[in-house]
Parts: C-alpha cells; sequence; structure tokens
C-alpha cells in the first residue's frame, strides 16, 4: 500500500485549511488607519544575539485600536511606543481576560519585509477572542494594519540571516469594574520586537520532564486557544524541573496522553512495529494549540510523501517503548519563535530516556532538514504561498 493511501486511514486535519477572516459586526478597517511618527527615535541595538534576545527590545511605534460595547471599534492608528495607563479594576488584570498571538517578519531580497501565514495568526486570535467572549473583528483588515506598522518601523526589522521581527497583537478586556463576566471595554494593540535566532550557534537538543503531577489544559478548557491563563500556571513547574537539570516539560494528561512540550508542539519519529517509517504528533483535541508551524511542518513532510504522516492520540508508555526498543529515530517540538526545537532526551519515572541525534548537526537528520527548509521559505527569494511580501 502507497504512504498516501496509507494516510488517509488516520486522523488529519488541517486547522487553516480554510481561513474565514470576516466579522458578522462592523470592524475597523485598514482604510481609516491614521499615522503619527515618532519625535524621539529609539537607538537600535546591534545585531548581536547575546544582546538582541527574545523580547528585549520593541520598535518605535506600536498599533491601537479601542473597542466599546456601545460605540464598537474606533480608528486603527499607528502611534509612538507608549505605556498604558489602566484601570485598577479592569478585566484583564482580574480575571486573564486576553488573548495574543506571535508571529514573524523577514527582510528578504532587496530589502523586502515577508510575513509568514499571518493569515493564520489572525485567524487563531479570532478563535481566541471568541472563546472569551472579546470583541470580533476582521482579520484580514487587522493584517493590513500590522503590514503598515511594520512598514513605519522597516528599519527594525534586522537584514541578517537567523533575524527576524518579533509580532505581538494583543487584546485585553479594559472594562472598568470588578466582576466575572463579557467586558464592555477592550483594547487590541500591536507591538514589534527585532530578535535575533534562537539558537546562535545552530540547533541545540533539549533535555524533557514528562510531568506526571501537573497538567498544562484538560479536555473541555482552553489549551486549544492562545490565552493569556494557559501560560502563567506554567512557570513554577519550569523553574522546578529547571532546578533537576531539564529544559522544559513534556505535558500530558494524567492517563500519559501527550500534549505539548513547553509551549512547542511535539513531533516523534520513529518505526512503528509493523517496521514502517512514521512521523507521528499528537492531534489536535482542544487542548492543544494549533501551532503555525506545526501545521506547516505536516504539509511539508506529507508531501515528501517518504514516509506516514499521523495526527493521532499517543500515550507517553509508547513513547517509552518505541525508545527502549530503539524504534525512535528522532523527536523534536515546533513553534513560531524556535522553529525546530530537537530534543536528546526525556526524563520519565525517574529514568533517563536518551534519544538519538546526529552530534555532528545538533539534530536528528530529519528535523535539521524540516529547520532549513521552513527557514528558506521564511527568509529566501523565492514566493511561496506561506509568504506574504508587505
Amino acid at each position: 500500500m502507497s504512504v498516501s493511501k496509507v494516510q488517509k486511514l488516520f486522523f488529519r486535519f488541517s486547522y487553516y485549511k480554510n481561513l474565514d477572516l470576516s466579522s458578522p459586526y462592523p470592524s475597523f478597517q485598514a482604510r481609516d488607519m491614521t499615522t503619527t511618527h515618532t519625535m524621539h527615535y529609539i537607538t537600535k541595538p546591534p545585531c548581536d544575539p547575546k544582546i538582541m534576545t527574545f523580547g528585549a527590545f520593541h520598535t518605535d511605534h506600536m498599533l491601537e485600536v479601542d473597542w466599546t460595547e456601545k460605540m464598537g471599534w474606533s480608528r486603527p492608528q499607528i502611534i509612538p511606543f507608549k505605556s498604558f495607563s489602566i484601570h485598577p479594576f479592569a478585566a484583564c488584570l482580574h480575571y486573564a481576560i486576553e488573548c495574543f498571538e506571535g508571529a514573524k517578519a523577514y527582510k528578504g531580497p532587496n530589502k523586502s519585509i515577508r510575513t509568514f501565514r499571518l493569515d493564520c495568526n489572525m485567524y487563531r486570535m479570532k478563535q481566541s477572542a471568541k472563546r472569551l467572549s472579546l470583541p470580533d473583528f476582521d482579520g484580514a483588515e487587522l493584517q493590513k494594519c500590522i503590514e503598515g506598522l511594520l512598514k513605519v518601523d522597516q528599519d527594525w526589522i534586522p537584514d541578517r540571516p537567523g533575524f527576524s521581527c518579533y509580532i505581538r497583537p494583543t487584546i485585553i478586556a479594559t472594562e472598568e469594574a470588578l466582576g466575572v463576566r463579557a467586558s464592555s471595554r477592550a483594547k487590541l494593540f500591536v507591538v514589534l520586537c527585532p530578535v535575533g535566532p534562537y539558537f546562535p550557534s545552530g540547533l541545540k537538543p533539549v533535555r524533557v520532564f514528562c510531568n506526571t503531577t501537573t497538567i498544562r489544559s484538560a479536555p473541555g478548557g482552553v489549551g486549544g486557544y492562545k490565552v493569556a491563563g494557559n501560560y502563567a500556571p506554567t512557570v513554577m513547574p519550569l523553574k522546578e524541573v529547571q532546578q533537576i537539570g531539564f529544559h522544559q516539560n513534556l505535558w500530558m494528561l494524567p492517563d500519559g496522553l501527550v500534549q505539548e512540550m513547553g509551549v512547542c508542539n511535539l513531533f516523534f519519529f520513529w518505526t512503528n512495529k509493523q517496521g514502517e517509517r512514521e512521523l507521528v504528533t499528537p492531534q489536535l483535541d482542544g487542548t492543544i494549540l494549533p501551532g503555525i508551524v506545526r501545521d506547516s511542518l505536516l504539509e511539508l513532510t506529507r508531501e515528501m510523501n517518504q514516509f506516514k504522516v499521523i495526527e493521532k492520540k499517543l500515550y507517553i508508555q509508547e513513547v517509552i517503548e518505541a525508545i527502549s526498543e530503539g524504534r525512535m529515530i528522532e523527536m523534536f517540538g515546533s513553534g513560531t519563535a524556535v522553529s525546530i526545537q530537537p530534543i536528546e532526551a526525556i526524563g520519565y519515572n525517574d529514568k533517563i530516556y536518551e534519544v538519538k541525534y546526529d552530534p555532528k548537526l545538533n539534530a536528528g537528520e530529519l528535523s535539521h532538514k524540516l529547520f532549513d527548509m521552513i527557514t528558506e521559505i521564511q527568509t529566501g527569494g523565492k514566493p511561496h504561498k506561506w509568504i506574504n511580501v508587505v
């Protein structure tokens, strides 16, 4: 049986196959956006990966749009970067009624600005906002506004391999009253952050701890949405595993159902018990964030047509068995910030299980290849359906 026929027997679903970015409610429009340029330009940091770390610097400007239940959306405006004045009763401060996104822009040939699947970020943010009863918006219009912001601050987008400009859209509930309910006021804002390569000296594998006492998300919860409340509870478990020599948690449910690693989606490349090579990732069941890089890797590997690519319920016992029997070829995570994150070992039930990888590549052969493919799409000069040139 061919690989393509076998794949049809398994669960497969693209969260981003049919993107509907429209809104049934009146939305702000990019054509109404105003721009106020700063009078005090910030000194840009050097393109040094040791200095230009994630989240350390902001650009000169930001995008801001306010919403009220009575008046709807205000006109979008690009303004000088500033701090907010926020009421102490604001709902986002007390009840975590806020959601956000993470995307990247790159400098391409001839100083062109390239965004990677930004429409997918808009779609996912609309779903997160809906889940928190935050106001809906037209995702295509927000994307145009963000592209306008990128043009204004284009000199902040590093023009060096491995560097990029991180895009952080956020919606916060700003109603000035205590009480758990849908907020009557909200603020949407977008800030930009120049960042160096996640791995300054190349890919670097990590050690992950299979957390059997703490869960990241539960069935019926909000694990499948990029909402603030998913992140704060993971800080303490992260500190705990770092103190015992691990870099991240491998999240799973009490029955061993594998979910994510830190803030990354997970991939397992192994030989199954029938002797066939498979790339397996946990299926989207509502507890796992539908990662955009995850979706991209699934499409790229299916186009390779060299092995089975499967989305399914996966238990940690299957992972341990595959490692113990020598069938695990490699393991890695994926995400916007890291792109590809190789894994060299996992800790489970007081035992360390080493995972294969090529020490010359600091990754497995497949994960290294996928890292190069994604990087070439994001920063190369060739047109691609996932790239929009601003």
